[in-house]
């Protein structure tokens, strides 16, 4: 009941403010005087949850913070009672910009996917061969088989696949 009152209460006064809101997918969670905390899903990331408390902890209007990669929450505790509207939206436009800096740095969650996936692939090849094997020697194998059966129908492609095979096994990767 809280929230409705002061969405409505925000609506009446600010209404540009809540569009924003509503762009941005930022929620007003709890408000009071001197207090509010906001949540997006944007912002789930411990990354970005350390990126809002160190952005927010340099802002004189601000008190203290508190942000939560898990939740995507950030509380905020204000130096004074009350917040101007153009305050308040300045506050959210902070929270968001800082965040959007920090997807740059942050990398995808299907990327995550892809390498655990890769990962257990190449673990499962190597159970099976006995350590004889892994992905990357199976994939420079097939290169290798399709540039040189490939090059009678398409030589400059299967040039390409012979290089890369090339590439593949001539790389230092750091590993002993």
């Amino acid at each position: 009941m809280m929230q409705t009152l002061i969405g409505l209460g925000a609506s009446l006064i600010a209404p540009s403010l809540m569009k924003k809101l509503k762009d941005q997918k930022v929620q007003v969670v709890h408000a009071m005087p001197g207090r509010v905390r906001l949540q997006s899903h944007h912002w789930k990331n411990e990354q970005i949850a350390s990126a809002l408390e160190s952005k927010f902890s340099t802002i004189p209007l601000v008190k203290n913070v508190s942000a939560s990669g898990i939740t995507g929450s950030l509380l905020l505790e204000f130096t004074s009672d009350h917040l101007t509207p153009e305050q308040f939206d300045e506050i959210v436009q902070l929270a968001v910009t800082t965040s959007t800096e920090c997807y740059h740095y942050i990398d995808s969650k299907m990327k995550d996917s892809m390498k655990k996936g890769v990962h257990s692939v190449d673990t499962m090849i190597k159970k099976q061969t006995g350590g004889n094997a892994d992905i990357e020697s199976l994939l420079v194998l097939g290169l290798l088989y399709k540039g040189a059966t490939g090059f009678a129908t398409n030589p400059a492609f299967a040039s390409s696949l012979l290089y890369w095979a090339y590439t593949l096994l001539t790389k230092e990767d750091g590993r002993s």
